[in-house]
């Protein structure tokens, strides 16, 4: 008889675009206890479907196209339906990924999938439509084709009647490196940052579409149920309610006077931050809220104008991003001009914080005279212009004219402006984002290192950006130098990134939103680490949890065998563009160099035999030995840099 699986479903959806075959296979065994689910098992899929076509072009049917569900994603526990999805990344030509939430992933494991991998390129616009009960296919989108992102839905909903959808607008179809995925109906949830809208546009995918309900069985429905009760109770009382209050603009109180404006140039002023004072735009602008499935703190707030050229106007998808990457970054200090753009950005389908930083750069170059109105076909970029900036969005989302050459990642746009240009460009391995340098030091070597480009998701290290001593000692033991705790210091800031990266690794391999997790850390009792994760866990699937910890591990290690085998390397954990006057403290033992020695890297920063060795990565290392970016170390073992986890 076949194991009965828990947690899991149990099955791999492969789709080929190019043939129009669609068949399905068991998740292992091996992906299962050694990449848990969701973004782990990701990146193994992706391994292996690119180990020997790594050089492929991000936009070629060869690209591998992976979605993964979460362990506890479609479960009755809270907060639990996140998917992340996976690919080469056409922004940064190296590993990519992007976590989001919402009803979709849900209904995808509740229809029996843990994974979707597609590959090819379909012959003309298509869907893939996923129906319980039924043998998936794929169907014409000709005439979804064109469409925004929320059009879109409303057409599938026509024409499939009640179901989730992950889609793109016209930026993804017309090949904007950094397109999103836009999913749901009620609760509107994207997958950003990396441009996988965009390798779906470049295979012809409009849309998956999901027509499904039940549920995900559990290895110990009471234990399940007890937890989940547990921690429903303490996500739906007071831990949660400045994002259930402000969503993720609370985010402004706490960092809002630290915001820079016109590319960084300068600091914010009162003046200009009383004007995003969350309060006021909650009293004047918010009309309700709407939250994932499963999710008592509903965290999306749904924002209308009611003045002004704008009055009348809605956007329900307008996050701490959109705000500083297209508000103070670009000049704009006006609400309504801020909810205007986002949500017209938000139906092209592209990235509000990559278009913000390359919108910057170009307005900073312009200041500067580095660009002009020859370079640009007549258009002056000038800070806070709203009509500039609305005319820039459809013309980057069409590829017309300049937006043509801004339709691209940062360092492809350089490489096309003036050299004087490059100072004004921040990214890191291709990827526009950026902390600055003496506040938040932990943040800043976070992304710096991450494996996607210049980050704050792959490992977000708020224990040491805040000073948290308890979780600080669970995750690294008791001896540690006090500096820890102190936001803007570099020392022992290295050990923070390697445990915060796992960590964050193990929450998208188990589906659970970050947010109720980071608001318990912090607000809340007890502490929600690997070992009560590992509780929730071992209730789901009836299996041991010692093993997570290695496991992350071992996913991220991937990730970074997979950079490596692409040239990443230290050369590239340096953000370009000017710092400001700062100076970067990433050289400091406790930033960079510690880094390396938790994460089992060379001082090159690349994957080392022995750490590889230990997590059981040996074909992987002699993969990296061959192509001679394998890293040679006495680096220690796991168990000798972390206390035990469970």
């Amino acid at each position: 008889m076949a194991e009965k699986i828990y947690g899991w479903q149990g099955k791999i959806l492969r789709v080929n675009l190019t043939t129009g075959i669609i068949s399905e296979e068991a998740l292992t065994e091996e992906l299962r206890a050694g990449y848990i689910g969701g973004a782990g098992i990701n990146a193994r899929l992706l391994w292996e479907g690119l180990k020997d076509t790594m050089h492929a072009d991000a936009l070629s049917p060869e690209n591998v196209l992976i979605f993964g569900f979460g362990v506890l994603t479609g479960t009755t526990f809270p907060c639990c339906s996140r998917f992340t999805v996976t690919a080469k990344s056409p922004v940064t030509g190296i590993f990519g990924d992007s976590n989001a939430g919402g009803f979709f992933p849900a209904r995808v494991k509740q229809a029996g999938y843990d994974h979707i991998v597609i590959t090819g390129k379909a012959p003309r616009p298509s869907a893939l439509l996923i129906e319980k009960g039924n043998k998936p296919q794929i169907v014409d989108a000709a005439d979804l084709w064109g469409l925004d992102s929320y059009a879109t839905d409303e057409a599938i909903q026509k024409r499939f009647g009640k179901c989730e959808s992950a889609r793109i607008g016209p930026a993804g179809e017309n090949l904007v490196r950094y397109a999103n995925i836009y999913s749901g109906t009620t609760r509107i949830s994207c997958n950003g940052k990396t441009g996988m809208g965009c390798v779906m546009g470049a295979k012809n995918l409009k849309a998956v579409i999901v027509k499904a309900k039940g549920d995900v069985p559990v290895a110990d429905e009471k234990a399940f149920k007890e937890l989940a009760d547990r921690y429903l109770k303490l996500w739906a009382g007071h831990i949660t309610y400045s994002h259930k209050e402000y969503g993720s603009l609370t985010l402004i109180t706490q960092a809002g006077d630290q915001t820079r404006i016109n590319n960084q140039q300068k600091r914010i002023t009162p003046e200009q931050l009383e004007k995003y004072d969350i309060n006021m735009l909650v009293e004047k602008y918010k009309q309700g809220q709407s939250a994932c499935y499963r999710c008592p703190i509903a965290c999306t707030i749904k924002w209308k104008v009611d003045e002004g050229p704008y009055k009348g106007e809605e956007c329900d998808k307008l996050e701490f991003g959109h705000y500083t990457n297209m508000g103070p970054l670009l000049g704009v200090f006006d609400f309504p001009s801020l909810v205007h753009i986002s949500e017209k950005l938000n139906r092209l389908g592209m990235d509000c914080i990559t278009f913000g930083w390359i919108m910057a750069m170009a307005m900073e170059c312009w200041q500067r005279g580095i660009i002009t109105a020859k370079d640009t076909g007549g258009i002056e970029f000038t800070w806070g212009d709203l009509d500039l900036i609305s005319l820039m969005l459809d013309k980057i989302s069409r590829r017309e004219g300049f937006g043509d050459v801004l339709a691209d990642s940062m360092p492809m746009i350089l490489k096309k402006l003036p050299p004087e240009a490059a100072e004004y460009g921040f990214h890191t391995k291709g990827l526009s984002f950026t902390y600055n340098c003496t506040q938040a030091v932990a943040m800043s070597l976070a992304s710096s290192v991450a494996t996607r480009g210049a980050d704050h998701l792959k490992g977000h290290p708020f224990a040491g950006m805040i000073g948290i001593q308890e979780m600080l000692e669970r995750a690294l033991g008791k001896d540690l130098p006090p500096e820890i705790l102190e936001h803007a210091s570099p020392v022992a800031k290295g050990r923070v990134v390697w445990w915060s990266e796992n960590y964050k690794m193990l929450l998208d391999c188990l589906g659970l939103c970050f947010i109720p997790a980071v608001d318990s850390d912090i607000f809340g009792e007890p502490l929600l680490l690997f070992k009560e994760l590992g509780e929730i866990y071992r209730a789901a699937t009836g299996r041991d949890p010692s093993n997570l910890f290695e496991a992350t591990e071992r996913a991220y290690q991937l990730e970074k065998c997979f950079n490596a085998l692409l040239g990443i390397s230290r050369k590239d954990d340096y953000r370009h563009g000017t710092r400001r006057g700062e100076t970067d403290p990433i050289e400091h033992p406790g930033m960079l160099a510690e880094y390396y020695w938790y994460r089992g890297c060379s001082e090159d920063g690349l994957p080392t035999e022995k750490r590889l060795m230990e997590i059981g990565l040996a074909q992987e290392a002699a993969a990296l030995d061959a192509a001679g970016c394998l890293g040679r170390r006495d680096c220690p073992r796991i168990d000798e840099l972390a206390p035990p986890q469970i």
